[in-house]
Order: structure tokens, then sequence, then C-alpha cells
């Protein structure tokens, strides 16, 4: 970066007026635009704090400066204790004008910056501080944001908000601050004794286009033989060359679905945390795997003999599609399977079995099948994934080694179980399944001893209980008897386009008592304005998402206990 020219920087206070408005108002043309042409090939990054309030990481950002760093002033960031990524210039000291620390954000090689927006605070007593791309330039085809010493700039020279990236095509983001000396061609800026100029990046939701094209090779496995019959192996390796790594693989037979997941979730990084204006919502900057082995156990059991289609297609996080095999096989089933279609995924009737391949050494009919978890369980919201932790053996107690277990949820919006995943036990018999946090849902561990049979022969389940997530923040939280306060927050997780309600408590005479019940919007958030009329003291609030609502599966949930002082 080389240091702004005076001329660039030093604008009066109606040009500056102008920029940035002319800027607001083509911000619905342009996000139209950017929602119309971003469904594919577009994924979003999230950086510094996620949408359900919690840390995220700051892939992609790099400190910088303009010029020179000097005395006192710097850039931080403390996104993973909950805080910012923050750029100051200071006036403790003196420092060189139209010089100050910056972050820079570089987009993953291939990708371009599609739209998105910017959570931050800029103030300017002294100085500048902006955000811009897709250039380090301080002009109009550039900045996104802009906050200066000589121009009215938010309220009480601070300008705080949720700022639409609108230059779009570039591969860098620019968050910048510096000081600016006491008069035009100055070289130096004195001390003030305070601050020149800072800003601070609360979180990024920065949508990506990459045109990256998923593929696969080497195909093999037991399904491509001749005849296969019951559950029978798929085996490739599935890659996504200059992409955000493999998100999706489906196999479809005759074009019905019989597999759709994701093969590896990339120890979580691949599990999207939400989705915007049509894309998913990642906080990695590669969040699935480049390139990976998949081997998937499909089910013929249920097929007519004779031919049948393959359809293999894989997608990208950014949902780049590719069909990686279109073909044939032939299926043979054993002659006690002629009673047609046979129950599907989550049944407990026992027809067909007996035949085909053992599905683990020590297969047995008889096979027990241990969950190292209670059948009810109660968590409170959170994005980590749970892990079933269990033991597989047969009717003598010896463990079934090697054998494929099919993992599946139902949710409270879904009239059966849905196949979401698989574990494979050890040696020892043992497993450990992992399914993505999620609502309320019945969770199902199930065990086929061998490929022909059409019904499970072991199964464990959870039923698990997700309390609501909600987050409270109050804002003055001292004020006079008869002040005005304003309560914001969150409700976390997959909100319905119609929104939650939220119950708002005040504990106030011994208990907790309800004064209004906002609804959210489709993101979650609320916002109300509460006056007192006259009580001293301390008065805690929080806020309740009470259960059973439309299109929501959690149970109740409660935020923490903000307090606020009146005299």
């Amino acid at each position: 970066m080389s240091p702004r020219t005076d001329s660039k920087i030093r604008l009066a206070p109606r040009g500056v007026a102008g920029l940035w408005l002319a800027a607001l108002g083509s911000v619905v043309l342009i996000l139209a635009l950017c929602t119309s042409s971003a469904r594919a090939g577009t994924w979003t990054l999230v950086s510094c704090t996620q949408p359900d309030g919690h840390p995220a990481p700051t892939d992609g950002w790099s400190t910088s400066a303009t010029g020179a760093v000097g005395p006192y002033s710097g850039d931080t960031n403390t996104c993973a204790q909950g805080g910012d990524l923050s750029a100051v210039t200071s006036g403790e000291a003196p420092q060189g004008a139209y010089e100050g620390p910056e972050w820079v954000f570089t987009a993953p090689a291939g990708s371009t910056i599609a739209g998105g927006s910017i959570t931050a605070t800029l103030t300017s007593p002294h100085g500048q501080a902006w955000l811009g791309t897709p250039s380090g330039s301080y002009d109009s085809a550039d900045v996104l944001a802009n906050c200066q010493y000589n121009a009215a700039c938010g309220q009480s020279g601070t300008l705080s908000g949720a700022f639409p990236i609108t230059h779009v095509g570039g591969t860098n983001l620019y968050a910048v601050a510096v000081c600016v000396g006491p008069y035009e061609g100055a070289t130096s800026c004195p001390a003030t004794g305070g601050l020149d100029a800072g800003i601070y990046v609360s979180s990024a939701t920065i949508a990506l286009a990459t045109g990256a094209t998923p593929a696969a090779s080497g195909f093999g496995g037991t399904l491509l033989s001749p005849n296969a019959q019951g559950t029978q192996e798929l085996t490739f390796l599935a890659s996504d060359p200059g992409g955000p790594g493999v998100y999706l693989v489906t196999a479809q037979i005759d074009g019905k679905t019989v597999y759709s997941g994701t093969p590896d979730n990339n120890e979580g990084r691949c599990i999207p945390i939400g989705a915007t204006v049509g894309t998913l919502m990642f906080d990695h900057s590669q969040p699935c795997r480049a390139s990976e082995s998949v081997d998937l156990p499909i089910n013929t059991a249920t097929l007519a003999n004779g031919q049948h289609t393959l359809k293999v297609t894989v997608k990208d996080a950014a949902e780049n599609a590719s069909v990686v095999y279109d073909g044939t096989i032939t299926t043979l089933q054993p002659s006690n399977n002629s009673l047609g279609a046979l129950p599907g995924p989550g049944t407990s009737a026992s027809l067909g079995r007996g035949l085909g391949q053992p599905n683990g050494i020590a297969a047995s009919e008889g096979a027990r099948l241990r969950l190292g978890q209670h059948g009810r369980l109660t968590r409170s919201f959170a994005k980590r994934a749970l892990r079933i932790p269990g033991r597989l053996v047969n009717v003598q107690g010896q463990p079934i080694a090697g054998a494929t277990l099919d993992l599946l949820q139902q949710t409270g919006g879904s009239p059966s179980l849905k196949l979401i995943g698989h574990a494979k036990t050890s040696a020892t018999g043992t497993f450990l399944a992992s399914t993505p946090a999620g609502p309320s849902r019945t969770i199902e561990v199930a065990y086929r001893a061998f490929s022909s049979d059409g019904a499970y022969t072991a199964t464990g389940r959870i039923t698990e209980s997700v309390q609501a997530g909600v987050l409270l923040a109050i804002s003055p939280q001292r004020t006079s008897s008869e002040g005005a306060i304003t309560l914001t927050g969150r409700v976390l997780g997959s909100v319905p386009p119609q929104g939650v309600s939220v119950a708002l408590l005040v504990h106030y005479r011994g208990k907790w008592e309800p004064f209004r019940t906002p609804r959210t919007d489709a993101a979650g958030h609320f916002t109300v304005v509460y006056q007192f009329e006259g009580a001293r003291g301390r008065f805690p609030f929080r806020a309740e998402v009470p259960p059973s609502q439309a299109d929501f599966s959690f149970t109740r949930g409660l935020s923490g206990v903000v307090d606020v002082s009146t005299n």
C-alpha cells in the first residue's frame, strides 16, 4: 500500500456526504443484481463473529499499513474473545500524516468478492477511517464507508452499522485508519492526547464467487460388478480443484436418490453455519476438503433384477455441481427376496434376512447395538456436533469389526427418519457416530447384518431436546428513574421466515415478570425500547424463547441476565 496523497484524502464536508449518499442510493439496485447472479458458484465466508453471536475465525485477514505505523498505533485481533479486528492511529504521540495501520482481507485463490456486508464502527476525531474494495484507493469507486475529521460522521463523530459490499469483482477488502495533518500539505500529525482515528470490524459476511468445477475419478467397488445384490459399495476420489471443497455427493439409481450427504465434514468446517441470499455460509476459507476418498454403501435390495441407471453428482460448497458418473449397473437379488419392495430405513420389519455379503467380521442376525448415551438427552443451543459412542457385538458378545452403520435423524417437520451419514466399527466393535448440531430431533444408529437385508438387525435411538439460543444486550445499563433503555437481541439457529416470539422479562418483587413480547425478523433480530416510570434500584432483565412455535423445533431457551441500575 502507498500513502494517500492529500488531494485524495482531504475532501470537503459536502463532497464526502455526496460520495456516501451516492453509495447508499445505489445499494438497493446493486444488491438486487448480486441476488440474481450470485446463487450458482457463490458461497459466503463469515469472519470474526458468527450469525449466532459465537466467535468465528478470521481466515483471509492480515495486518498491513498505509505508510508507517507510529508510536502507540497498531492493529489487534480479539475476535476469538468476542471482540473485533481493530486498527487504531493514536494521538498520544506525533504520527506521519496520512499514515496508519489497516486490516486487509484477501479472497481465497480463484475466488472474487461478490457481495455481502461488513459490520464495523469508524471514528476519526483527527483523521480518517474507511472501508473499501476492490482497491486500496480512497475514491468513490472503492470506498464503502467513510468517517473523517472535517465532515459529519454518524453520532458524536462515530459511524456504526452493517455496510453492504457494493463494489464487487475484486479480491481484497481494506479497513484503514490514518491521521490527517492540521493543514493541507502537512507531513505530520501533532500529538492530541487522544485518538486520531480508529476502525473496528466486529463481523463480516463476504460472498465469494468461484468458477471451480467439481470432479471425480477412480470409480470402483462391488456396486459396479455384474449382478449386484443387497448393500454394495461404490468408491471413487472426489475433488474440487481451486474451489471451497467437496460439500455434497448424490447418487441416484433410475432417477431415485439412494444417497445424498457430505462424505467428510472436515472436522466440522464443512457444516454450514447458516445461509444468506441463497448461498451457504461457512467460517473457514477452505471449508470442505479439496479432495477426498468416497466410499458409499448403496442398498440395492429393493431393486428389480436387471439393468439400472446410476448417476453420481458432486457439488462443492459454492454449489457448483458436476455429474461425475453416468452409467449402468445390473442387479440379481437372492430368490428369497421375491417378495417385492422391502421396508426402508427406520422400519422394524424382518423380511428378507440372511443372504448377501456379511456386514462386518462376525456379522450376526442376533447383533446387539449399545449406545454410550442416555436415550433422552437435553442440550443447550450449540454449533458443536453431537458425538454418539457405542459398541456392536454379536449374539455371543464378540465384537463385530469393520461394519458400516447408518446414521438417521427425524426432526419435528419431517414425517420419517432420513439418512444423514455413516459410522464404522473398530476392531473392538466400538464406533463414534457424529451428527451435525441441530434442533430437537430423534437420532437413530442402525445396523444391517447382511447386504440383502431390507430391514435393520439392530438399532439404537436417542431423543435429543435442544434449548433455543437467545442473546440479549441493553443500552444504557445505567439511567435515571424515568429514563429509557433499548433492548436488542437475537434468537440463534434456523429461524422461520415469519420469525419467532420472544418474551422479555424483568425481575421485580421477587419474580420474573413479562413486560413485552416482540416477534423477531427472519434473521432472529428484535429491538424494544422500555421506559422506566420512577422506579429506582437494580433491575435484572432477560429474554425467553417459548417452546412449541411453528417451524421452530427447539425447546424453551433463556438468555443471560443483564442488570440495569436507575437512580
